[in-house]
């Protein structure tokens, strides 16, 4: 499992928000700031205001703004927003019904794996990766 580029922007924006509460920089100010493409940025802060994590304004005394406690934010949450549902990896034959499903172990371990990498990500917030 490889967590995208997107997902590692997203997650950096938000830690630098968390950090610097006054920011209110604009989505290129922090594009340029963070060293994240201006195209993904745009992207990114569309994603994560349609889920709630930002806040923008336009104009004069405008930009970007967390619109949550970082202590609420998950980075299950910012990898969902951004990636969809945590995928380890889909069984080959997932559009039939596998004879081996009952007793296959590589779908057992890999079950165990999304569930431990779901219990770190949902146990670790913006606030806890945010240098304070």
């Amino acid at each position: 499992m490889k967590l995208t580029r997107a997902a590692d922007y997203a997650i950096r924006l938000l830690t630098h928000l968390a950090v610097d509460e006054a920011a209110g920089s604009t989505s290129r100010e922090m594009a340029q700031k963070l060293d994240i493409p201006f195209n993904h940025m745009a992207k990114l802060v569309q994603r994560l205001r349609q889920g709630g994590y930002l806040l923008t304004k336009k104009g004069k005394g405008g930009g970007l703004k967390l619109a949550t406690d970082p202590r609420e934010i998950s980075l299950a949450e910012v990898v969902a927003a951004i990636e969809g549902p945590l995928v380890v990896s889909d069984c080959i034959f997932k559009r039939h019904i596998c004879k081996f499903s009952s007793s296959c172990k590589v779908r057992v371990c890999l079950s165990m794996l999304r569930r431990q990498m779901d219990k770190i990500l949902s146990g670790t917030t913006i606030y806890d990766l945010a240098p304070m």
